[in-house]
């Protein structure tokens, strides 16, 4: 500890000393003084609050130094003294005994006035020596508020101190320290508030009160359930009334206003602040971040280029610039600020690796071997001691040499604690029902007021919130990112999950109760979504739940979000099919309970790092089994996440850690035959943060047949078809009549468009679109003359952007041939989409639901599995759907050149011998013929062969897309629905035996489809 500190430490002994103790060897201590705040503290926080920790009021049942908390306030008494007098009496009978810690307080604005003056009581509020060694000046307030000043000025320094040093030796010759880091940072902030309050103190406790987990609450004065940011914004008005004008306090109350979904309030917030701060780098960005986010990136970039003019360093705006300049095409600087973000989100990811040093020392090795064999459930292999051990020592060694510099503490701390719950619960149940996969008769439920707690999760109270980088793993979808990059910004995410979950339960891990086997095999499964609304999962899924086999199945949803009054949520509100339950305003505490009372077998994440999402859930591990699917097309890179659903398109299965990263066994451990692998792997194998860079999913695959990806377009969008003959005698007059309608649509969306142009299309929202990909579509345009590109403008502001770089690029000829409309509703757009003659997808990020939209309307796509991008799920979404059309040959490339000519080749193939219409419309007067119309002349001669239908292969592409759609296992919801079934039996089914622990290929589960 630096000596200022301890100078500073002894300065607030002098004040609070009384002067007959200044020679008395047993003079209270600053340690005193914090542990006395702390518990005046406690005791304001019960005056309102209903909820007394049990510990407390035990300990405030049976008397003794606990009764304490009862007596502050009276005006005899004196706390400082008589937490002196108590000791560590008073610690062993308040400390929570789960984590061996004292808890956080959350004090309210008006509780904090009372602090100085119930914790000096006997002294009217004054520090002790103001009395007694100042009497002449004791009436002199500016002599008090001068000593209350500089009293405050020394606990601000040392709170300053705390946090960037260990403040483990806070309590002096105490072996254990009581306090977290933060808990004490936030009290010195009260106290200091107390004796001297203003503007920045408030902001800064404010600030502190925002970094505390969602499932730290207080009891507001209605009653209600507040979270830290809750009172933080009490604490921001409350400086504002102090100091209106307050720059940070304003940027940090819009910043809340706009994270709580206030963005008009926000948003005025910024101009007000801005409006007196004009060059404040914080609320510019602010005002951009909220701007971007309420798809207003136009208007975004012009305020994160001032901040960055402001200050070049400030590393928070590049990822914002970046984005938002993405987002609408404005690709001038992009890449500069593009390869800025990267750079110093790989920093902050290096970063990262120190965060939390020394933490697992705080426990000796042998405590945390026993809560090894805990999980075990058994007594360790001497192969599996030695190993362990191994690795534990890399944490407990100060030689560099020994301790490798990619060793990520935090994350080793958290991925054990997950793998110590996963086995812990699958004991439990082995302890209680054996290995039995399913029940002829129902089995005893195990007791949910028993949960199991593990021994050592008291270190996470010091571990902190695991650093987020500013990328989101969402944003890795359209940033040229390595695999370990991708897979590290996941990771983050997923231990910032985990930690968040335990807040919920005062910074424990639980081991909640497995549900008892199945019944007759019968599972039940559980789907966590925030999209049960009007939103494209609905759209693709909404008949999934009911497809199940209700014989073998019980399906729960879980919305995690509000109704928006849509017939979609009603669908699913009043479906008898499944149970569906609102979860949007309760805890996640309240939502795990739930779910185990539910007797959960399988929970399915349909939101992964999406917004809206509760991945808090899962990492507390509620469930055995637990799956990704649909939501986020990636890996979640977390310990609580068991299986992706995918298919080898979208992940070839070398990119999975447990089939090609499983660490290299011990020869020992070879000649035994296991293939568990030994616990937690650090720097090697599936350890997230090792600098492997040739696999990227930490999960299991579940292979499905044919594509992962689900529709439901065979269900809910078939009202084209009331425009379709209702019993067409051959396939060809359905082929004609859809022919009809493709002209008609053509016309009224390009009434000017001449009939032998080639259409060209992609419907994705403009950030898909990157500058590589644009410029091989200008190519594409440039070797085929007669065609158009048609865009939307999704948003607006990205098409005078396009066009732009159109022209530069590709001349004015080729800009001009690109088109925009702008978006249309679900039902039009689909329709539409026939519309296009091909649709060209993005590299990046591919084209999603999109894909299955255009391949429903017949219209075939160029779609991408290009070796550059095999690691990125999301940029192979629309190559997998191809492939289950049957049709994938055709359609999918794999590189820049092939797509290229695939396009002009198609394209090509529409315009044999320079016909002067479209041959679509060819075709139909031909078909006007047989009826006995006339049709009108055309030059050139015949394309057809004797059956009259040779129009070249992207029609014949088409016409095969269009006729087979309603038999295509891509659109076949009930048979993929099946075959996910199958996948669900065989993960409960590993889970059972313990093989889903495994590495190597056996992990895989590959679903085989038998309908054909």
């Amino acid at each position: 500890m630096p000596a200022t500190t301890e100078c500073y430490m002894r300065a607030i002994e002098v004040v609070i000393q009384p002067p007959q103790s200044h020679c008395s060897v047993s003079k209270v201590t600053y340690q005193d003084f914090v542990l006395a705040a702390w518990t005046t503290g406690l005791a304001l926080s019960f005056v309102r609050e209903c909820r007394v920790p049990p510990h407390i009021a035990s300990a405030l049942k049976s008397g003794g130094h606990a009764s304490i908390l009862t007596r502050v306030g009276n005006l005899d008494f004196d706390v400082i003294q008589a937490v002196h007098d108590a000791g560590d009496d008073l610690i062993r009978a308040l400390v929570d005994p789960a984590t061996g810690t004292l808890p956080h307080l959350i004090l309210f604005p008006e509780q904090i006035f009372q602090l100085s003056a119930l914790l000096f009581s006997t002294r009217k509020g004054n520090s002790p020596n103001i009395l007694t060694t100042h009497l002449a000046n004791s009436a002199n307030d500016q002599y008090s508020t001068n000593v209350k000043t500089a009293t405050a000025s020394v606990l601000l320094s040392l709170a300053r101190r705390y946090q960037t040093t260990d403040c483990t030796t806070l309590l002096g010759l105490r072996k254990t320290c009581y306090f977290t880091t933060d808990s004490v940072v936030l009290l010195l902030h009260y106290i200091a508030a107390s004796l001297c309050p203003n503007a920045s103190i408030y902001n800064d406790i404010g600030v502190m009160l925002c970094g505390l987990g969602p499932g730290e609450t207080v009891t507001g004065p209605q009653g209600q359930s507040m979270s830290g940011r809750d009172i933080a914004r009490l604490y921001y008005e409350r400086g504002l009334q102090v100091d209106p004008t307050h720059p940070h306090l304003l940027s940090n109350l819009g910043s809340l206003l706009k994270d709580a979904g206030h963005t008009t309030h926000a948003i005025g917030i910024f101009h007000h602040t801005l409006s007196v701060h004009p060059d404040l780098d914080i609320a510019l960005v602010n005002m951009a971040n909220t701007l971007k986010d309420t798809g207003r990136c136009a208007e975004a970039v012009p305020y994160y280029l001032r901040a960055i003019s402001v200050n070049p360093n400030f590393s928070d705006a590049y990822c914002g610039l970046s984005h938002s300049m993405n987002a609408v095409c404005q690709w001038g600087e992009r890449d500069v600020w593009m390869r800025k973000a990267i750079e110093v989100c790989e920093k902050q990811l290096s970063d990262a690796d120190t965060q939390a040093t020394g933490l697992l020392r705080t426990k000796s090795l042998e405590e945390w071997m026993a809560l090894v064999q805990l999980a075990h459930g058994r007594p360790l292999s001497s192969v599996e001691e030695k190993e362990w051990i191994q690795r534990f020592r890399l944490f407990f060694v100060d030689d560099p040499s020994v301790t490798s510099a990619n060793c990520n503490e935090a994350s080793f701390l958290i991925r054990l604690l997950e793998w110590c719950l996963s086995r812990m619960q699958h004991a439990w149940y082995i302890k209680s029902y054996g290995h039995t996969v399913r029940a002829d008769t129902p089995q005893p439920s195990l007791s949910t007021t028993n949960r199991l707690t593990l021994p050592m999760c008291s270190v996470l109270s010091s571990l902190g919130y695991p650093k987020l980088p500013f990328i989101l793993p969402f944003h890795t979808f359209t940033l040229p990112l390595t695999p370990r990059t991708i897979r590290l910004i996941a990771h983050r995410n997923a231990l910032n999950a985990f930690y968040t979950a335990t807040t919920y339960t005062n910074k424990t891990a639980i081991v909640y109760p497995p549900p008892p086997p199945p019944v007759r095999g019968k599972l039940n499964i559980g789907y966590v979504s925030s999209d049960y609304n009007d939103h494209p999962l609905t759209h693709l899924m909404k008949s999934v739940f009911s497809l199940h086999n209700s014989q073998q199945f019980n399906v729960f949803l879980y919305a995690t979000s509000p109704s928006d009054g849509s017939l979609h949520r009603q669908y699913y509100e009043r479906q008898t099919t499944f149970h569906f339950t609102e979860v949007s305003s309760w805890s996640v505490s309240a939502i795990v309970d739930r779910i185990v009372q539910d007797q959960i077998h399988i929970l399915v994440n349909l939101g992964g790092y999406t917004k809206g999402a509760r991945n808090e859930v899962f990492a507390a591990r509620p469930c055995p089994v637990q799956i990704s699917l649909m939501g986020f097309a990636g890996t979640l890179g977390a310990g609580w996440c068991d299986y992706l659903v995918c298919d080898e398109v979208a992940c070839p299965p070398d990119l999975f850690a447990t089939v090609s990263a499983h660490p290299a066994q011990s020869a020992s451990r070879a000649e035994d035959g296991s293939h568990a692998g030994v616990g937690v792997p650090v720097n090697e194998g599936c350890d997230p943060s090792s600098p492997a860079t040739d696999w990227i999913y930490t999960e299991r695959p579940i292979y499905m047949p044919h594509s992962f990806f689900v529709t439901d377009h065979k269900q809910s969008y078939r009202h084209d078809e009331q425009s379709l003959p209702p019993n067409p005698a051959s396939s060809t007059d359905l082929w004609l009549a859809e022919l009809r309608r493709r002209e008609e649509a053509r016309c009224a969306i390009f009434p000017d468009l001449p009939k032998d142009v080639v259409i060209f299309a992609n419907f994705n929202q403009l950030y898909k679109i990157d500058p590589v990909i644009f410029c091989i579509w200008l190519r594409i345009l440039y070797r085929v003359p007669r065609s158009i590109l048609w865009l939307l403008r999704f948003p607006a502001a990205g098409e005078a952007n396009l066009i732009q770089t159109a022209t530069v690029w590709a001349g004015p000829e080729v800009a001009s041939r690109i088109r925009f409309t702008d978006v249309a509703v679900k039902e039009l757009h689909i329709y539409r989409c026939r519309v296009a003659d091909l649709v060209l997808d993005t590299v990046e990020c591919s084209a999603h639901t999109v894909a299955t939209d255009v391949l429903w309307s017949g219209t075939p796509i160029i779609a991408c599995a290009w070796q550059s991008h095999r690691h990125k799920m999301s940029s192979r979404v629309a190559a997998s759907v191809a492939y289950a059309t049957g049709l994938g040959k055709q359609m999918v490339v794999h590189g820049w050149e092939e797509y290229e000519d695939r396009a002009v080749t198609l394209a090509n193939s529409l315009r044999r011998h320079d016909m002067l219409i479209s041959p679509s419309a060819r075709l139909l007067q031909k078909g006007n013929s047989k009826a006995g119309g006339s049709s009108p002349a055309t030059t050139g001669p015949s394309l057809y062969g004797n059956d009259g239908e040779d129009l070249g292969e992207l029609m014949e592409l088409r016409k095969r897309l269009f006729l087979t759609r309603k038999s295509m296992p891509l659109f076949d919801t009930a048979r993929w629905t099946r075959n996910l079934e199958k996948g669900y039996v065989a993960a409960w089914k590993r889970w059972v035996e313990g093989r889903q622990f495994a590495y190597g290929e056996d992990t895989c589960i590959r679903v085989q489809d038998n309908e054909g």
